[in-house]
């Protein structure tokens, strides 16, 4: 059973115009629900007001016309009796008086329609003073506001005291509103809610998406322009152009990345040319050597000295093919470091003693200074300096000194070794590291591969350091290793 999945769609795979155009709807649209919520709260709550001052107001005028009526005797006067007409026209109010016991002792002529709202029912501890009740009349539904005001009537033990009336405690005014108009109205203003609700999302979706793609066109510019880019046209930018500012910065970045592909991109080509160029001289070599022994019969020494051409040509192939199986490993994290406590002093007398009689052969002096104990591999480090020392041999003529020196920095080791040979020209130190990189033919030789200071480069890399030179023509050159004291941590196998 394979252990991969199929890919599952989720919102990553929308286009950027629509994910876009989903935020300005969605942002658009809470801002017109948040809107439209408070305009609505707030004619609720004016509405409201409206009817419940409407009720109470209406309320407290029958409470005076009442407590007058209960101090006089003579006629109702003519404010009296146009209250009383008003009433009886006025059909979206009514009322009844409620003695303590909660029986109706008086009531307004349209009492009858508001039957369900005026049930002498007792008031609950704690419920509200204005009360919603809803029914149907007529097939229709019918909402009402219903308040009971504390009033003192004329009862038999009523007495005319500080006052215009006092009577028993407890007695009741219960009004009554019909605010049936009021739900209309908030009824028919949420269906126009509602339709401009779903109006504005439609058109924010609509405007967010054309405004999202034409804010987006320098986007699919900018993927056009690099579309257009292949091997043949590394050396094309798009920075130039008149982006925005936020695509400038995804240009220059992209233009940076051009730039190491194209270096890479020739540095490759060169290395493959360079492969080809260095594989070719041994094996010609080779080949012509076996061909011209093999042309007539050779005598044994013939043959002999056509072996040792074979040998030497073969073994210069191997190291070539290790130099470049040791950089593969190192460039793909494959070269595993084994550090261990390794002893300056100690490693220079070895190289020493092992390149003693070359140097004395060719009259160079050899000299080594330094101690102290590095974290290192000591098998990397030993081939880094090896490489350094046989090339400053090979370049140092006859009566020359090759020194080996170590000392301390505040976090690293130094390591140099400097030759009084015939230096290297400015324009090729930026170089020198390259792979198969030659400076000039002069310092070319049968025995060099052309990979020892790309080696002696990664073995830096892999320990954390780095390599440097400094040359002077006619005067000599120094490499220079730098160790960190603290060693980088060392990647699991």
């Amino acid at each position: 059973m394979s252990s991969k999945s199929a890919p599952r769609k989720s919102s990553g795979s929308w286009s950027l115009t629509l994910r876009m155009s989903v935020f300005v709807s969605v942002a658009i649209t809470a801002i017109v629900l948040g809107v439209s919520a408070m305009m609505y709260s707030e004619l609720v709550d004016q509405l409201r007001e409206k009817d419940q001052a409407a009720l109470k107001n209406d309320l407290q005028i029958q409470r005076d016309v009442l407590e007058i009526l209960a101090v006089r005797s003579h006629p109702l006067n003519q404010w009296q009796v146009e209250w009383r007409e008003y009433q009886e026209a006025y059909r979206r109010f009514g009322w009844q008086l409620l003695a303590p016991d909660r029986k109706v002792r008086d009531a307004s002529a349209n009492a009858a329609i508001f039957a369900s709202a005026l049930a002498p029912l007792r008031t609950q501890a704690g419920a509200p003073a204005f009360r919603r009740i809803d029914d149907h009349q007529d097939g229709q539904r019918r909402s009402m506001l219903v308040y009971d005001l504390a009033v003192d009537t004329p009862g038999p033990e009523a007495i005319e005291v500080h006052g215009p009336a006092l009577g028993p405690q407890g007695t009741v005014l219960r009004g009554v509103l019909d605010v049936s108009e009021s739900r209309r109205l908030l009824e028919a203003y949420r269906a126009k809610l509602a339709g401009v609700i779903g109006l504005a999302i439609l058109l924010s979706a609509g405007v967010g998406f054309m405004l999202t793609r034409r804010g987006l066109a320098p986007v699919r510019a900018i993927a056009a322009e690099i579309g257009r880019i292949n091997a043949e046209k590394l050396h094309q930018r798009i920075a130039d152009d008149a982006w925005p500012a936020e695509l400038r910065v995804l240009a220059e970045n992209f233009d940076t990345m051009l730039a190491r592909l194209e270096q890479s991109f020739e540095q490759l080509t060169r290395f493959s040319s360079d492969i080809a160029h260095e594989f070719r001289s041994p094996v010609n070599n080779l080949v012509a050597a076996a061909s011209v022994t093999l042309a007539r019969a050779r005598s044994p020494l013939e043959y002999q000295q056509t072996l040792e051409v074979v040998v030497e040509e073969g073994s210069r192939l191997s190291r070539m093919v290790a130099s470049m199986l040791f950089l593969a490993r190192a460039d793909n994290a494959e070269q595993h470091v084994h550090l261990e406590r390794v002893a300056l002093a100690g490693e220079f007398q070895k190289l020493i003693e092992f390149y003693e009689i070359a140097a004395d052969e060719q009259g160079v002096t050899l000299e080594a200074r330094g101690d102290g104990h590095l974290m290192a591999d000591p098998l990397l480090l030993r081939r880094a300096l090896s490489n350094l020392l046989a090339n400053a041999l090979r370049y140092t003529p006859r009566g020359g000194t090759v020194r080996l020196l170590a000392g301390w920095t505040r976090d690293a080791a130094v390591i140099s070794v400097g030759d009084t040979g015939t230096g290297i020209a400015a324009r090729h130190l930026p170089h020198l590291f390259d792979r198969f990189y030659r400076a000039d033919a002069a310092r070319s030789s049968t025995d060099s591969t052309g990979l020892g200071l790309a080696v002696v480069r990664s073995i830096a890399e892999l320990h954390g350091g780095t390599v440097e030179v400094e040359s002077t023509l006619g005067q000599g050159s120094t490499f220079t290793l730098r160790f960190p004291r603290t060693p980088p941590p060392v990647p699991q196998s």
